[in-house]
């Protein structure tokens, strides 16, 4: 208040305020320096107010850090002593720091510092403002446009940075919907399956007087009509609609368009010049490739930005706005810490579907044996297509080997963060650190990807083979239909191959699912009946065909 002369009065000694602002706030004081303290306080109160940027959802949100916290950064133009004060508080509070590189003072000083980073300063103020400071240069000589765009980047402002997380949200949302439909289809299949098995023993072993129980009679006989049928039309649908290789591909791209986001945001390997560019030019790298492939045969429904933005993810622990800079540090704990927290809840959850189902196995082929022991060997054939069922459910599914996986990555993320904590402050300064924390992380994350969607595409070819009609599967082996024998199987492989592309294959450091194993093999090879029966054993023998060739469903894996 000592330093400044109000509108209309003579300023003499103080300075007049700035006539370009519209609102002044003014502390009591006849030194310049007491306004510093009140300043940061204010930054506080308005960067814990909600902001304008597109709300993120938070499930589970600590009410220290609010989830859309109103953005905040400190430019430096020139300063002496108090200045140099002011930059070091914003270094402490997180704020990125714009520099006017040319404009003097300490400007000047932390620009160069900044330039010969490699060695810290001896002084110790600077020394913690060049080690913990988010700072970007901009040359005084340089345009305004680039301090403007470099203002509204450093705020969350980021079109570029929208539009990436705007592809991601709509083959997130794709990728779920695929997902659950493929699940439900597959899961019609082995219901109907082991339904016809059923109904077939019943209609043989209680056989009824079509006079005497002409209703009961009737529709047993319709039904085992309808169920080859319905599974002929739900087969064909799978196969034509191809839900599962449109959800392993729609992932594909949706984890490649995120790894290239948190690339971006630290700043790291090629992002370090013209990073926008960059980011631009992978997006739609990814996005061409992913719609060359079968996604480009459905319409990709748009994400609803009202649900949160961007879109919630598996492990996220919130307090992540998704467009601000990263920090090595930051980067570890939302992008790292958040994708171990993924793996390891996703890691238990699958221990104890693994068990289900192999006790389910277990149990199922225990009252087999009972039947057979009291004489009841007619209904060993249901016993036979529930367990034939399950295991071409766990070989379809991966479960066995998506865990293993899943504690794979889990393990290497755990070590690249141990190795990130064990270095010093100075090594941690260092930008081929900084590039190695990233590197790494991303590809674990990225071969543990591929892996899981080559797997998967296998599994997809396999299954379309078992889903054949047995003239057709005869057909292909004597060569007669050659091409049309071929079709989904190359379609799968083909399909597989461009998910592969879409993820930007690294080299293999963790990859995703293998085969469930004997059983799996034993199921599939049993595959594929016409499940065609009217009664009797041939009825038995067709449905129990279909329901091991039919009981197949996803992994389950959802965005993280």
């Amino acid at each position: 208040v000592g330093k400044v002369a109000y509108p209309g009065e003579p300023g003499g000694t103080n300075v007049a305020l700035e006539p370009n602002h519209s609102h002044f706030v003014l502390v009591e004081g006849s030194e310049w320096g007491a306004e510093t303290a009140t300043i940061y306080n204010l930054i506080s109160a308005l960067a814990s107010k909600e902001s304008g940027l597109p709300e993120r959802r938070v499930r589970k949100q600590a009410p220290e850090e609010p989830a859309n916290r109103v953005p905040a950064l400190a430019i430096l133009a020139s300063g002496g002593s108090i200045a140099r004060d002011e930059v070091l508080r914003a270094v402490r509070n997180n704020l990125p720091l714009i520099v006017i590189e040319g404009s003097g003072g300490v400007a000047d000083q932390i620009a160069a510092a900044w330039n010969q980073r490699e060695t810290l300063p001896e002084d110790p103020v600077m020394a913690e403002i060049v080690a913990d400071g988010d700072v970007h240069l901009h040359s005084l000589s340089n345009p305004v446009k680039g301090v403007e765009r470099l203002i509204i980047r450093e705020l969350g402002v980021d079109k570029v940075l929208m539009e990436a997380w705007e592809n991601f949200a709509d083959y997130d949302l794709n990728a779920n919907l695929q997902q659950r439909r493929f699940n439900r289809l597959q899961l019609a299949i082995i219901a109907i399956g082991v339904v016809g098995t059923a109904l077939a023993i019943v209609r043989q072993l209680y056989y009824m007087d079509d006079k005497a129980h002409p209703v009961v009679s009737r529709i047993l006989y319709d039904s085992l009509i309808i169920v080859p049928i319905i599974l002929t039309v739900l087969i064909t649908a799978a196969n034509r609609f191809k839900q599962g290789n449109k959800w392993l591909l729609l992932r594909a791209g949706a984890e490649s368009i995120k790894r290239e986001i948190y690339r971006y945001r630290t700043r790291a390997m090629d992002y370090k010049i013209e990073p926008e560019q960059h980011l631009s030019l992978r997006v739609e790298d990814i996005t061409r490739r992913t719609m060359r492939t079968d996604v480009n045969l459905s319409a990709l429904l748009p994400y609803d930005k009202d649900k949160g933005f961007p879109p919630y993810m598996y492990a996220a622990r919130g307090g992540d706005d998704g467009f601000s800079y990263l920090t090595p540090d930051r980067y570890v704990e939302v992008r790292l810490g958040d994708q171990l927290n993924y793996f390891k809840k996703k890691a238990v959850k699958l221990e104890k579907v693994l068990k289900a189902l192999y006790w389910s196995t277990f149990l199922v082929g225990g009252v087999g044996t009972y039947l057979a022991a009291v004489n009841q060997q007619v209904w060993i054939a249901l016993t036979t297509a529930v367990v034939a069922a399950i295991g071409t459910y766990l070989g379809f599914s991966q479960t066995e080997n998506t865990l293993t996986k899943y504690n794979q990555a889990a393990t290497d993320l755990a070590n690249v963060r141990t190795w990130w904590n064990a270095l010093s402050a100075e090594e941690q300064a260092l930008q081929q650190n900084i590039d190695s924390l990233v590197e790494h992380t991303e590809q674990v994350l990225q071969s543990e990807l591929d892996g899981w969607v080559q797997q998967m595409q296998n599994a997809l070819a396999e299954l379309r083979k078992g889903q054949e009609p047995s003239s057709e599967r005869e057909e292909r082996k004597a060569g007669s239909n050659g091409k049309t024998g071929r079709g989904d199987g190359t379609t799968g492989k083909r399909d597989g191959q461009e998910a592969g592309s879409a993820s930007s294959r690294p080299r293999g450091e963790g990859s995703h699912d293998a085969g469930e194993g004997e059983r799996t093999d034993s199921a599939k090879r049993n595959a594929g009946g016409d499940a065609r029966a009217d009664a009797g054993a041939d009825s038995r023998a067709d449905s129990r065909a279909d329901a091991r060739a039919d009981s197949s469903s996803d992994t389950g894996r959802d965005g993280h």
